[in-house]
């Protein structure tokens, strides 16, 4: 499903990540930990394809690093869901808009976009929650609408760079418990954190970055 090859990224001359190389199979749940720098974002942002790599090749599906096309961007996004640590939502508009914007922005019919609304936003538990504005949201609330809008497309994985880390300790809870229901869906998840504590699930695979590389 994910293929990185021989990957690195150079950023001011520097190498953020130097000769990665790593395989995530269909339905797997994936930890990166590391220290802040040791590149845990830039690889999502690879996969994810925001960036693309200096040398290497990133195959996501069917999406290939080396030749994908700015219009190729949003179907891509239509299979690769992000999680961002400081949420980015909208903050003028309520949470129905959030979370139908990211179908909107993808090309899905409008006659299709409230019935996808009101589904994901029931699977993370905000359907009352529907129309406040963001501003009047938890920090945990927030971070559940990120959620829906990232699944709202149906992702086959789902990137979340380390989701918990404005979070409090309850709401870390909540959305581990939320990101297990995901994977038991069927929903491979790829998430950098460098909270290991957090770690508990006998069915993750653990992989560890050091100034841009992978320990063996």
């Amino acid at each position: 499903m994910i293929d990185i090859q021989d990957v690195w990224y150079l950023a001011g001359g520097r190498p953020i990540l130097c000769d990665i190389r790593l395989k995530i199979g269909r339905g797997e749940f994936v930890f990166v930990v590391g220290p802040s720098g040791a590149g845990k974002s830039t690889l999502l942002n690879l996969v994810h394809m925001a960036i693309l790599p200096t040398r290497g090749r990133i195959r996501v599906a069917d999406f290939d690093s080396s030749g994908i096309k700015p219009k190729d961007i949003p179907f891509l996004r239509r299979k690769v869901g992000m999680v961002f640590q400081d949420f980015k939502l909208l903050e003028d508009r309520d949470v129905y808009e959030n979370v139908a914007f990211a179908l909107w922005a993808t090309g899905v019919p409008g006659r299709k976009i409230k019935k996808r609304v009101f589904q994901v936003l029931a699977d993370v538990g905000l359907s009352h929650k529907r129309y406040t504005p963001i501003p009047e949201l938890s920090g945990g609330e927030k971070q559940r609408v990120a959620m829906a809008r990232a699944l709202a497309n149906e992702p086959f994985i789902l990137l979340a760079d380390e989701p918990t880390g404005n979070l409090d300790q309850e709401s870390s809870r909540e959305l581990m418990t939320l990101l297990g229901r995901i994977h038991r869906r069927g929903t491979a998840i790829l998430m950098a954190t460098h909270k290991e504590y957090e770690i508990d699930r006998k069915d993750a695979r653990l992989i560890r970055l050091l100034e841009g590389k992978i320990l063996p």
